[in-house]
């Protein structure tokens, strides 16, 4: 595409030639997956990019399973050879973790790993409960893939709602673990979409209503902006968005839209009206509350999720709701998810350490003392499983359960009190029996404290020195951390005497102090104007 004429122009060109040549691409594939004669399972990740890998492993399990579940009344033995067939491709997939790979590569196979797993789980179920018929519902409502010649067009089908794939360019980017609670959420999604409605996930914090919606984007092709709601928004800004969205085809997830004001959420819910109202008489183009002519495509979608119940939250008013179909989204299954994610980790006894990860949680919550900074949630299940997979590869030799007790320890005993801690010790040594654990030693580091102990003239205290390792070991696998403590604690002389010895051992350290106390709020983080 020649830079050339006016810039929006081009670039709207642009964007469609890199949708044009994506969909030659997953042609290509399609047609490679076809031929079934000469098709080789890893070589074919390995020549085509990882979102069109992706799509190739989708559209050729819909393929084999609809194959084995019209031919059942012939062939007794196609559902469990097919099933074989699947569980050995997930292998094949697993064992690939294991290898040197770079960067791109491992997300790459993690993510058809965690793609795979579910759709060898969703075929195990359909051959426990004997369907032999390819229209019942069990296998309808699931996420089906497929590429048709005649229309030249790739098909997503969610129960009786078809999608077109966007073509949009994703790159190789991570994607969820699919639990049952995602696959409903899904449903409702797309009859939401299906009905030219809007889709309204709603429950606490960190149940993934916001990732489960980007997600489906990923799976449909989808450009999807996420804007964060807040009481600063008023409806000139919010008009403007959904300007930009219903002519751009994308989807708009407005995170937290509850905690807008009353008097613009009623405006809001005009311009909503609006715009799906086009949508539903299939029209090209719309006026807008604020009289612009506005092109429509019919693409686009809107998704609002809410946190109920909380402080500074508004109660959705009457015609706002009626455009939205709510998802109720309570309890992530955690267990589930750490089994996924491990398996993509490749550990193999995935399925026995998921469960002593997930009943350690659950234990965690119920007996540990209730403070205000303890999560034992989805946010960290995750952040532990991140750090789980490059111990693996760092330590390859370790037997698995010794690895996965090891990051559970390091990652969670920083942050207890002082009387949960022989506690949650008793509970890892109980499930993870005969295991005996060394501590890491970090000498230069502690010579470094040692020596900024005698040049501050503090006092060289076991207890304290083991915090300053803990926040080091913190310091490594997060963003923010967090100092807690009464006063007179010695949090900032901890904090300051590791800064001073991170930079004698070779990393220099700086800080900004701010005092929150003493700006107001959009000082510190900005606002809208």
């Amino acid at each position: 595409v020649m830079a050339q004429g006016n810039v929006e122009i081009w670039l709207g060109q642009l964007l469609h030639m890199a949708q044009q040549s994506l969909h030659a691409v997953i042609r290509t594939a399609a047609m490679a997956i076809a031929e079934a004669s000469n098709f080789v399972f890893l070589e074919f990740f390995n020549t085509y990019p990882a979102q069109i890998g992706l799509l190739g492993l989708q559209l050729l399990w819909t393929r084999k399973s609809e194959v084995a579940l019209n031919t059942v009344k012939y062939d007794r033995k196609i559902m469990a050879s097919t099933k074989q067939l699947f569980s050995e491709q997930l292998h094949e997939l697993i064992a690939q973790t294991t290898t040197n790979l770079t960067r791109v590569q491992r997300t790459k196979f993690e993510t058809l790993i965690t793609i795979h797993v579910h759709q060898h789980d969703i075929f195990e179920e359909l051959y426990k409960r004997h369907i032999k018929n390819a229209h019942d519902f069990e296998w309808l409502k699931q996420s089906r893939f497929y590429f048709k010649d005649d229309i030249d067009k790739c098909i997503i089908s969610i129960t009786d709602v078809d999608f077109n794939y966007q073509n949009e360019f994703l790159g190789c980017t991570e994607r969820l673990v699919i639990t049952p609670l995602t696959d409903r959420c899904y449903i409702t999604l797309a009859q939401a979409l299906g009905m030219s409605m809007g889709a309204a996930p709603a429950g606490p914090a960190g149940t993934g209503k916001t990732e489960t919606t980007k997600d489906m984007g990923k799976a449909l092709g989808k450009f999807v902006v996420v804007f964060n709601c807040s009481d600063q928004m008023d409806y000139r800004g919010l008009g403007k968005i959904y300007k930009g969205l219903a002519q751009s085809g994308s989807w708009g997830c407005f995170d937290e839209f509850n905690r807008i004001d009353l008097p613009v959420l009623s405006v809001a819910a005009q311009q909503i009206a609006i715009v799906l109202a086009c949508r539903k008489e299939r029209k090209r183009q719309f006026i807008f509350t604020d009289g612009d002519v506005v092109d429509l495509n019919p693409e686009f979608g809107l998704f609002i999720t809410m946190n109920p119940g909380y402080a500074g939250r508004q109660e959705l008013p009457e015609n706002l709701k009626m455009l939205f179909r709510t998802v109720a989204m309570m309890v992530p299954d955690r267990q589930i998810i750490i089994r996924v994610k491990l398996a993509s980790c490749g550990f193999g006894e995935n399925l026995a350490l998921a469960s002593k990860f997930y009943t350690l949680y659950k234990l965690c919550e119920e007996q540990l003392t209730k403070q205000v900074h303890y999560d034992f949630g989805l946010r960290n299940i995750l952040s532990v499983l991140r750090t789980l997979g490059q111990n693996k590869r760092d330590n390859a030799s370790d037997p698995e359960s010794k690895i996965v007790m090891r990051v559970l320890r390091d990652m969670n005993l920083s942050k207890l009190v002082d009387e949960d801690e022989p506690l949650f010790l008793s509970l890892i040594s109980d499930l993870f029996p005969a295991i005996v654990l060394d501590t890491a030693g970090y000498p230069q580091l502690e010579e470094a404290i040692r020596e900024q102990c005698v040049e501050e003239k503090l006092v060289y205290h076991q207890p304290w020195v083991l915090k300053l390792i803990q926040l080091f070991e913190t310091q490594r696998v997060r963003h923010g951390m967090m100092a807690l403590g009464p006063s007179g604690a010695g949090k900032s002389v901890c904090i300051h005497v590791l800064m001073k010895a991170m930079s004698t051992c070779g990393s220099p350290t700086k800080e900004m102090r701010m005092n929150p106390k003493s700006i107001t709020s959009p000082q510190m983080f900005g606002r809208l104007d």
